[in-house]
C-alpha cells in the first residue's frame, strides 16, 4: 500500500468463485462474468482463490484460460495455488499455455506450505511419496520460480508470487515479512518505460 495521500499505481479485486455443488456450472460462469465485468470497469488485474475440497475453483487454472478468452486487457492471477497438490511439470506447462493464449497477462501465485486438508488424503493421494512431496514443498526455494520459458517472445518477464513471507524473502531479498502475505517478484522491464 502506498502512504497516505499517494494515489494508487494498480488496483486489482480477488473472487473466491462460489458455486452450489449440486450445480457448479452458473457459479463458474459468474466467476467469469466477474472478471468481465472488472475489465470494463477498468481494474488492472483479477485474482481467483484455488479451493480443493471445498465449494470454491478447485481449477483456476482451467477458469483463467477461459477467462483470457473473454478478456484482452486485465491481468489474470491465481491467488494462490497450493504446490502439495500439484505435479510441478503439470502445472508449469498449464500455467505456460494459459500465459501464451493470454497474451502474457498471467501472474501465477504459488503456496510452498501444506495446503488445507492434505493431511487428512496425502496418504491415499501420495501413497508412496507423500512424506517425501510435504518436505520437498516447505521451503524449496526454486519451487515457485516462473521461468518464462513459455512466454511469448515479446514479453519474455519472469515474475513469480508467493503467499510465504519466509519465501518472500527468498524473492525479494531483504523484504521479510514486511512484504505482508503476497510479494512480487518481477525484475524491470528494459527501455524508457522500465517500472520494476
Amino acid at each position: 500500500m502506498p502512504p497516505p495521500g499517494v494515489a494508487l499505481d494498480r488496483l486489482g479485486f480477488l473472487t473466491i468463485g462460489l458455486f452450489d455443488g449440486e450445480d457448479p456450472g452458473p457459479g463458474h460462469q459468474t466467476t467469469l462474468e466477474i472478471i468481465e465485468l472488472g475489465e470494463r470497469l477498468g481494474f488492472d488485474s483479477a485474482w481467483v482463490r484455488d479451493r480443493h475440497l471445498q465449494y470454491g475453483i478447485s481449477s483456476p487454472v482451467a477458469v483463467l484460460a477461459a477467462a483470457s478468452q473473454r478478456t484482452r486487457r486485465i491481468e489474470l492471477g491465481t491467488a494462490v495455488i497450493p504446490l502439495g497438490w500439484e505435479n510441478p511439470l503439470r502445472l508449469a506447462e498449464d500455467l505456460g499455455t494459459v500465459d501464451v493464449l493470454s497474451g502474457g497477462r498471467l501472474n501465477p501465485g504459488v503456496s510452498v506450505g501444506a495446503p488445507m486438508h492434505f493431511e487428512d488424503v496425502k496418504a491415499a493421494l501420495y501413497p508412496d511419496t507423500a512424506d517425501i512431496r510435504t518436505s520437498a514443498t516447505s521451503g524449496y526455494p526454486g519451487c515457485c520460480a516462473w521461468s518464462g520459458a513459455s512466454r511469448p517472445a515479446r514479453s519474455p518477464v519472469p515474475r513469480a508470487w508467493s503467499s510465504s513471507p519466509a519465501e518472500c524473502s527468498r524473492i525479494r531479498p531483504g523484504c521479510g515479512a514486511g512484504c505482508g502475505t503476497a510479494a512480487r517478484a518481477r525484475p524491470p522491464r528494459a527501455g524508457p518505460a522500465s517500472t520494476g
